[in-house]
């Protein structure tokens, strides 16, 4: 599916288990795994009595190599070892467009301690500089039939959302998912565009179309193959219906999309949305650049 795919790596037991999993479910791919040494600060002390012989960023960069190389050997793979200084989304940015990755995997611990946790802090970073689909991996603690969730807003240009879902649900023979959040306001703009009694009837209609809609996204190609169910929901926050059917139908994988701004040079725009599903899902998520 992929011949190459950038892990990083901050040495935590889920990062190590990052690399298991990729390397289980893409085999075939050509493996990089990277790590970034943030800028040290350094006692004064040290510095004054050892001087020019203090060589702890180049020690950390050694110790960095060795360790990724132990990791690539317990998976029994010979993977690319990459190590570079400074912020880590930007260094891990640089290195996926230098090695040309078709994808970068990063753990992210299964709950957050405080809401400005640096490795959710890390990974959205990460996410919205990534001109490439980045997979943010948490493990999965149950065995029920694997459940992949594309969450659509139905916007134009919103199709390779559905299309990468289908595409991994093909790849891991799961169930596919499309899930599709109606505005909330809906029942209020209707009601004041036609008569009260027909509200709900046209409602209906309209979710009716949007099922059609999502369903119309998935490649001709792929649909066959797979099992592919619809979800339309509507009256509360997207996020918490995303995390919620997410959360009820034992999702192994959320789908969503990052959007780039018109007239920003290829800025990307990371929606409160995105943002919050990647920080709130007890799931991996995989965001795909539309």
């Amino acid at each position: 599916m992929y011949q190459s795919i950038l892990i990083g790596i901050d040495f935590s037991d889920t990062s190590v288990e990052t690399v298991r999993w990729a390397v289980s479910r893409f085999p075939e791919a050509d493996i990089t795994l990277f790590h970034a040494i943030e800028r040290l600060g350094v006692p004064g002390y040290l510095t004054r009595e050892l001087g020019s012989k203090l060589g702890m960023v180049q020690e950390r960069e050694l110790d960095a190599r060795a360790n990724l190389e132990e990791i690539a050997a317990h998976c029994g793979i010979e993977a690319r070892v990459e190590v570079r200084a400074g912020w880590t989304p930007e260094a891990l940015v640089a290195v996926t467009e230098e090695i040309k990755a078709e994808l970068v995997v990063v753990g992210a611990h299964q709950k957050r301690m405080w809401p400005s946790d640096e490795v959710g802090n890390t990974c959205v970073a990460i996410v919205r500089k990534a001109t490439v689909p980045v997979l943010v991996w948490r493990p999965i603690h149950h065995e029920q039939d694997k459940t992949i969730l594309a969450a659509l807003d139905l916007r134009d240009g919103s199709a390779p959302i559905a299309a990468t879902g289908a595409r991994y649900s093909s790849y891991f023979g799961a169930r596919l998912l499309l899930l599709h959040a109606m505005p909330g306001t809906l029942q209020a703009y209707v009601r004041a565009v036609s008569s009260p009694t027909k509200t709900e009837d046209m409602v209906k209609v309209l979710e009716k179309r949007a099922r059609a809609e999502a369903l119309g996204r998935v490649p001709e190609e792929l649909r066959g193959g797979i099992e592919i169910q619809t979800s339309i929901v509507r009256g509360r926050p997207i996020v918490h219906h995303i995390l919620n059917v997410a959360e009820n139908e034992a999702a192994d994988l959320i789908v969503i999309g990052k959007y780039h701004a018109p007239g920003l040079k290829g800025r990307v725009i990371l929606g409160g949305i995105t943002r919050q599903i990647i920080q709130g899902a007890n799931c991996s998520v995989l965001t795909v650049p539309v």
